[in-house]
Parts: structure tokens; C-alpha cells; sequence
């Protein structure tokens, strides 16, 4: 096995040394907004980070109104469920990173006949097969995210296919990452904090909800209550403790008698949240493994409010304004944090925290007690939700942060 290792590092070293010559070997020539009109754009991330990308690439195509824009996916988290439809891309192709070597040539040879002006790769889109895609497709102008101090070597080892190289800040919000990405294709720049996520619905994804809903009618149109207890598969850490949502749960049960709790998840969660619900009464509804991306977000447009963990379906629901009580742990609230005075953070500032930092995710595993977490009590989340609840209801949707 470490012969194997061994190899395949310098078979891949030999191969970038092959990479780089090829793209030196490429015309150099000036970037020139006016002439770009074709644009392929690579978003190979999670759920909520394609939604903190939403306002950058609305601000793209505003700059770009009569360019082709295409997407491209892969890493089946939703992504290209959210914009599709909405008039931001021309075509969306789902190309996975288990395609193979003969499914990536194919692309890269389709990517140099389409024969696009401009790719844009955000930072996490930087792996082997883009490279190999990058350097065989002949696009003259390749932006992408490249490192600066703090971020893992991981981010920077394709750095050299682009000659639109955009750095990033430490500090920095993803939005504001992202915004910094496309402002270098010339589009505008706007502040992060007037940066608007959003989520194309259409008219069936709001018929669903109603249709999910009917039968589960509450006296208030606004005392639905949507609840996350899981998060991303890879990073289990950031997840407040099972238990401790089943037990918020009850007590919101009996404490809103009046109102419906929904609970979101993955196809993979099913079986965690069926479980979790078991027992707690009538009013507490399934919604896991029952619905695509934007089914999930038109049921979360219907609720008074989401509690999550920092995951994907949290920036959904600021995507459909909904308000977020989100139990932060971990991660970092500077680059993540859910934007506008109607969201709320719980969390417990520790001399370690956050331990998830750009460098990746080794010291988390590391940790002998995830403090950050388990000092997060059931009454302290229960308070903050009641209180959010009760604005609600008397339309007064603003949370200080």
C-alpha cells in the first residue's frame, strides 16, 4: 500500500509538471471584459456554500446579461437544483469526480469545442480532474481562488492553472469571498452585508408545501416551527447533541401546543430523526428523505423559524427569509454566519475556539470534549426560540444579533 502511495504521488508529480507545461506553452493575452462571451462556471461545494455563492453569480450574469453562462456540478449535495430555472444559467451539467478519466476527457473535449472565453473556479473547486479539464479545453482566461497565509495546501496546489488568480483573505465571509471572485470577471462589487442568498422557487415547489402541509394546519399562519437536528455527513462535529433536540422538541411541544414541528434532514438522516420523533406527538411531522432542495426550502419559507445546526438547509432558509436560531460549535462565525438582523447565533465562545479553521478540519478530531457544543444548554435554546416565536406572531421578525 505505501508502494502504491508512493507511485501514484510521483506519477501525479510528473503529470502537473506536464499541466504546466502545457499551459505555458498557451498565447498569453489581456482580459478583456467586453469580448468575454461565453462562461463556464465550476461550483464543486456543498449545499450551503453554492447558497452564500448566489449573490455573486447574480451579479455575474448582471454583468454578463447576454453571455452564455454555464454551470457545472458534481459533488451531489443539490447545488444544481437550487438556480435552476432561473434565468442565471444557460445549461447546468452534473459531471461527478467518480465519472473516470474517459468521462472527464469527454468533458474536457466538450468544454474546448463550446470553446469558452472565461472559467471561474471558487476555492473549493480545485482538485485533479478540473486541472486535467482546465489545461486540455484551451479557455484563454481561467479566474480562480488561490491561497494567502492560513489556508491548507490543498487549496493551492492547482493555483497554477489560473492566470485570473483572486487571493483570499483570512477574515472574510464567504459571501464576501465569492463576491471578491466575480468582481475580478469586472462584474460589480457590493458589500456582503447587502448581498442577498437566494433560491429560485417555482410555483410547484410552493404547491408542494401546501399540498405537505394540508392536514397539518395551525391556528397562526405563522406557527410552523422547522427543525435540523443533523448536518453535513462529513463534518458530524458540528451537530448539537440528538438528544438534546429531542428534548427541545418535547418541551416545545407542550410549551406551543398550537403550533406544527417540522423536521428537516437528508435521505441519509432518515432513520436518525424517525427515531428522535418517535414518541413526541401528532404535531411533530417528518419532513426528512420527502422532499428535493427546493421542496425543503418552500416548507422552510412557510415556518416562523428554523433551528439548526450550522448546515446548508440554515443558509436555505436565510436564502427564503426565514428567521435562524442556529447553535454554532466549531466553526468559524466569521466566514459562515448567517447574515441579517432576523438570524441568531447560539454559541459558546471558548480560548480554543473555533478549532475548525482554514487549515482543515484535524484539530476538531483532535478534541477530548467539544465544549463548544455540550456547554449549549436545551433551556438556552428553548429561550432563544420562544422569544423569536413570540415576534413572530406579533410581525416583529428582527432578532438583534
Amino acid at each position: 500500500m505505501k508502494a502504491k502511495h508512493l507511485i501514484n504521488g510521483s506519477l501525479r508529480i510528473v503529470l502537473e509538471a506536464a499541466l504546466k507545461v502545457c499551459l505555458a506553452l498557451q498565447r498569453d493575452k489581456i482580459f478583456n471584459p467586453d469580448e468575454v462571451k461565453r462562461i463556464l462556471v465550476f461550483a464543486y461545494h456543498g449545499l450551503g456554500n453554492f447558497i452564500m455563492y448566489t449573490p455573486a453569480l447574480r451579479l455575474l450574469r448582471q454583468r454578463y446579461p447576454d453571455a452564455r453562462i454555464d454551470l457545472q456540478v458534481g459533488n451531489n449535495t443539490g447545488c444544481e437544483e437550487v438556480l435552476a430555472d432561473s434565468g442565471l444559467f444557460d445549461n447546468i451539467y452534473n459531471v461527478p469526480y467518480g465519472a473516470g478519466l474517459t468521462g472527464w476527457l469527454r468533458r474536457a473535449i466538450e468544454i474546448r469545442r463550446t470553446r469558452y472565453d472565461l472559467t471561474i473556479n471558487e476555492f473549493h473547486s480545485h482538485s485533479w480532474p478540473l486541472a486535467v479539464s482546465l489545461a486540455l479545453a484551451d479557455v484563454p482566461f481561467r479566474l480562480g481562488h488561490v491561497t494567502s497565509p492560513g489556508w491548507s495546501s490543498r487549496f493551492s496546489r492547482y493555483s497554477f492553472i489560473f492566470n485570473l488568480p483572486v487571493r483570499m483573505r483570512e477574515d472574510e465571509h464567504e459571501i464576501e469571498r465569492y463576491i471578491d471572485l466575480v468582481a475580478a470577471a469586472d462584474a460589480d462589487r457590493i458589500d456582503a452585508s447587502d448581498a442577498r442568498c437566494f433560491i429560485h422557487l417555482t410555483g410547484p415547489d410552493r404547491e408542494f408545501a401546501t399540498e405537505f402541509l394540508k392536514g397539518k394546519e395551525t391556528r397562526s399562519a405563522r406557527s410552523i416551527i422547522g427543525i435540523q437536528p443533523g448536518t453535513s455527513p462529513t463534518m458530524r462535529w458540528k451537530q448539537w447533541p440528538v438528544e438534546r433536540y429531542r428534548e427541545l422538541i418535547a418541551r416545545l411541544a407542550i410549551q406551543q401546543p398550537e403550533s406544527r414541528i417540522i423536521l428537516f434532514g437528508s435521505p441519509s438522516e432518515v432513520e436518525m430523526i424517525e427515531d428522535l420523533a418517535g414518541g413526541l406527538g401528532a404535531n411533530v411531522t417528518v419532513a426528512a428523505g420527502r422532499t428535493n432542495v427546493k421542496q425543503a426550502a418552500a416548507l422552510i419559507e412557510r415556518c416562523v423559524l428554523l433551528v439548526c445546526n450550522d448546515s446548508g438547509l440554515m443558509h436555505m432558509a436565510v436564502a427564503v427569509g426565514t428567521p435562524v436560531v442556529a447553535i454554532y460549535g466549531p466553526t468559524d462565525i466569521r466566514r459562515t454566519a448567517p447574515l441579517g438582523s432576523s438570524h441568531l447565533v447560539i454559541r459558546h465562545e471558548l480560548p480554543c475556539s473555533p478549532c475548525f479553521r482554514l487549515e482543515g478540519d484535524e484539530q476538531v478530531h483532535l478534541c477530548p470534549h467539544h465544549d463548544c457544543l455540550m456547554t449549549i444548554t436545551v433551556d438556552e435554546v428553548l429561550s432563544t426560540v420562544q422569544r423569536v416565536v413570540e415576534r413572530a406572531r406579533a410581525d416583529i421578525l428582527v432578532v438583534p444579533n
